[in-house]
């Protein structure tokens, strides 16, 4: 070391310097880059963050968009391990997502503000359906081109289903004389069956599930009714997470957002590849048609040309879906509407909510 010393110090004094500095920059320059090419390595070999998605009741062809987004890796992309499962009922599911047993749930958002209204800490975070695809169907000698054509007939409803808890409002704004149409009251399990038997003349339904499988099935185009284009509109399906949950990973639900948003326009684009994807994933395997037409119907009211995010949250029609749950006795607190929904996961997602 003392001989290395002498050498420096017999060498011209501009020298040294020169020498000095550039040691000096090499060394800040090192020291610099270092840790911001650890960092990068380090995110890039970074685990992904797992998420699972509880669908509130078995997969069907609206579900493909998720799966679209899983197969073509873009939650992948965005540093998640996602798992897509299915679930037991909407009120099982929200139940479980509230006491953080899951965390993300996607599913019918009036349902989860029923859950809301009673106190548990979810929130819907995205809405991708802005209608609920519920309607009527009957047999083709069956006439049903309005609402008025449900007189003199046997409906046939759905216990606890939402359109049951909703009808006479609908009724009564489509001036129907409910004393003129019989209800039968069923659970879900028996009522295709009498349906198909006819001993209902017209029965409630999902039109995106029920409708496209009963048509496959026995081949036969029944008469449909949208309820929707007759004043009863619902909020359909969307995401719904645990509060506590979403408070501590805002990341992770913007990114989710991100990523679902992608399988929607992809699935949008070219449904009949959505549905062969989602047809890979099925235990019980439906026809992939049948998958496509549930999907098309699913996403016939999208707005894909909005300049707002996919999954993006009205709230007008939100106070409205309120006012008339309310008014049905299906929520009895309403209390503040803002705390049904939000709009701030997609500040990260490309839009600054409002």
């Amino acid at each position: 070391m003392p001989r290395t010393t002498a050498k420096m110090t017999n060498l011209p004094h501009n020298l040294v310097t020169r020498r000095q500095a550039a040691s000096l920059a090499l060394g800040l320059l090192a020291g610099g880059a270092l840790p911001r090419v650890a960092d990068a390595q380090a995110a890039a070999t970074a685990p992904a963050e797992k998420v699972l998605i509880r669908f509130t009741w078995q997969v069907k062809g609206e579900h493909a968009p998720l799966f679209v987004a899983l197969d073509k890796g873009y939650f992948k992309d965005e540093g998640l391990d996602v798992d897509l499962a299915e679930g037991s009922g909407a009120e099982t599911v929200v139940k479980l997502i509230a006491q953080g047993i899951d965390k993300v749930g996607f599913g019918p958002a009036t349902t989860v503000a029923e859950g809301i209204s009673h106190g548990l800490p979810v929130q819907v975070v995205a809405v991708y359906q802005p209608n609920t695809p519920i309607g009527l169907m009957s047999f083709p000698d069956v006439p049903l081109r309005t609402p008025k054509d449900l007189e003199g007939r046997k409906l046939g409803l759905t216990r606890n289903e939402s359109f049951s808890n909703l009808l006479e409002p609908f009724a009564a704004l489509n001036h129907v004389d409910m004393s003129k149409v019989t209800k039968v009251i069923l659970d879900y399990s028996a009522r295709n069956g009498l349906f198909m038997s006819r001993q209902l003349d017209i029965q409630s339904t999902f039109l995106n599930v029920d409708v496209p499988l009963m048509e496959g099935k026995f081949n036969i185009k029944f008469n449909t009714l949208k309820v929707s284009d007759f004043g009863l509109k619902l909020l359909g399906g969307g995401l719904f997470v645990n509060r506590q949950y979403a408070d501590a990973n805002p990341e992770i639900i913007s990114k989710l957002l991100r990523a679902i948003a992608k399988g929607y326009r992809d699935a949008y684009s070219d449904p009949a590849a959505a549905a062969a994807s989602l047809y890979q994933h099925l235990k019980t395997k439906v026809p992939q048609d049948i998958l496509e037409k549930q999907l098309r119907i699913t996403m016939e009211d999208m707005d894909m040309k909005s300049d707002k995010p996919l999954g993006w949250q009205n709230g007008e029609a939100w106070r409205s879906n309120i006012e008339l749950l309310h008014q049905v006795g299906v929520i009895q607190n309403v209390g503040n509407v803002d705390d049904y929904y939000t709009n701030r996961y997609f500040a990260n997602a490309g839009a600054t909510p409002k």
